[in-house]
C-alpha cells in the first residue's frame, strides 16, 4: 500500500529516457535513437508516450517556444516493477532549419503519460551545424580574419543571419560583415551586407554573390573569390547601395529571397510572423491582424539559454 501511495506520488513511479545516437547533427541528418522505459516499484499502466522536438528563438529579450514535430505513441501498455521497454525512435530533419547558436536552441521532450500517478519527462538537447560548405564559407571568411559575433546566427522573420566582425582584412574600415545564404544543388548563394565606417556614420552595402561547388572545394579559390567581392563593396560602395550580382562563370541569381534552401527558411514558416512582431516593438500585433497572420501564444522559457550555456558555447 504505502509502494503504491508513493508511486502515485512520483516517488518509485516508471521513468523515460530518449536516448540518441549522438547530440550533434547537420540539417536533413536522421535523427535515430530509443525510448527507453523503466519500471519503478509497483505495475503501473501507461497511457502513451509522446516525443516533442522544440525550438527556442531568442528575439531581443524574448525567448520564443516552438514545437516543430510531436512524435505520439499512442498505444497503452503496463510496465512491470523494475521492468525496461525499449521503442525505435527516428526523425529527418529538415533542412532549412536555422542552425544552433546563441540565439536559437533545440531540445527533445518526452512525456510519459501514467495513469492514475505523476507523469515522468525527459529533456534532450541537440545542436545543428551549418551544412559542410557552408562550413567551407565560415572557414574561408575566418582565413581572412573575420570571426563570428556573439549574437551571429539570429533569426529576423525570414532567414537567420551570420554576422562577423574584422580582425584584420577590412579592420578600421568595416564594423561588421553579414550575410544569408542558401544552400542548393549546384553551390550557395550569400547575401553580403557590409557595414562601412563613413563621416556620415554608418553605411551599409548589399550584394548578392553566387559560389559553384567547385570554387567550395578550393579553400585558396574560395578565400580570394569572397575577400575580393568585400574588397570591391569597400572600394566602391556607392556602386552597392542597391543589391547587385557578382558573376562567376556565367552563372547569375535573382534574388535570394526567390529560391529555395535559404538558411533559417524552416521558421519563417513557423514562427517569422512571431518573430518580425517582437522586432516591431509592440506595432506586430496590428501588423500581424492586417496581414491575416495566425500568431502562436509567446511562453517565456526564463533562463533556458543560461541554462544550456556550456551546451552551446562553442557558437560563441
Amino acid at each position: 500500500m504505502f509502494k503504491n501511495l508513493m508511486a502515485k506520488l512520483g516517488k518509485g513511479a516508471a521513468k523515460v529516457d530518449l536516448v540518441l545516437e549522438r547530440q550533434n547533427y547537420l540539417p536533413g541528418d536522421e535523427v535515430r535513437g530509443e525510448l527507453v522505459i523503466e519500471g519503478g516499484t509497483i505495475e503501473q499502466k501507461i497511457n502513451q508516450v509522446d516525443v516533442d522536438l522544440t525550438m527556442i528563438v531568442q528575439v531581443k529579450e524574448q525567448e520564443i517556444n516552438h514545437t516543430i514535430e510531436r512524435f505520439p505513441f499512442h498505444e497503452s501498455f503496463t510496465v512491470q516493477p523494475e521492468a525496461r521497454k525499449t521503442l525505435p525512435f527516428s526523425y529527418v530533419l529538415p533542412k532549412d532549419l536555422p542552425l544552433s547558436g546563441n540565439k536559437v536552441a533545440y531540445f527533445f521532450t518526452t512525456h510519459l503519460d501514467i495513469a492514475s500517478g505523476v507523469d515522468h519527462s525527459d529533456h534532450d538537447f541537440l545542436k545543428i551545424h551549418p551544412p559542410l560548405r557552408l562550413q567551407k564559407v565560415l572557414a574561408a571568411l575566418s582565413e581572412l580574419g573575420l570571426r563570428e559575433k556573439h549574437d551571429s546566427r539570429s533569426f529576423n522573420g525570414y532567414a537567420q543571419e551570420f554576422a562577423l566582425f574584422p580582425t584584420a582584412f577590412l579592420q578600421g574600415r568595416a564594423e561588421e560583415v553579414e550575410f544569408v545564404a542558401a544552400v542548393e544543388e549546384a553551390g550557395i548563394r550569400l547575401l553580403l551586407e557590409l557595414d562601412l565606417f563613413s563621416w556620415a556614420g554608418e553605411q551599409e552595402v548589399r550584394r548578392e554573390i553566387w559560389l559553384e561547388n567547385k570554387q567550395l572545394d578550393n579553400p585558396d579559390e574560395l578565400t580570394q573569390l569572397l575577400k575580393d567581392a568585400l574588397s570591391e563593396m569597400a572600394e566602391n560602395p556607392s556602386s552597392f547601395l542597391q543589391p547587385r550580382h557578382f558573376q562567376h562563370g556565367g552563372h547569375k541569381h535573382s534574388g535570394l529571397s526567390k529560391g529555395g534552401g535559404t538558411i533559417g527558411g524552416f521558421a519563417a514558416g513557423a514562427i517569422g510572423g512571431l518573430v518580425l512582431a517582437q522586432m516591431m516593438d509592440g506595432v506586430g500585433e496590428e501588423i500581424a491582424e492586417a496581414a491575416d497572420i495566425d500568431l502562436p501564444e509567446i511562453e517565456d522559457t526564463g533562463e533556458f539559454f543560461d541554462d544550456v550555456g556550456d551546451f552551446f558555447g562553442g557558437d560563441e
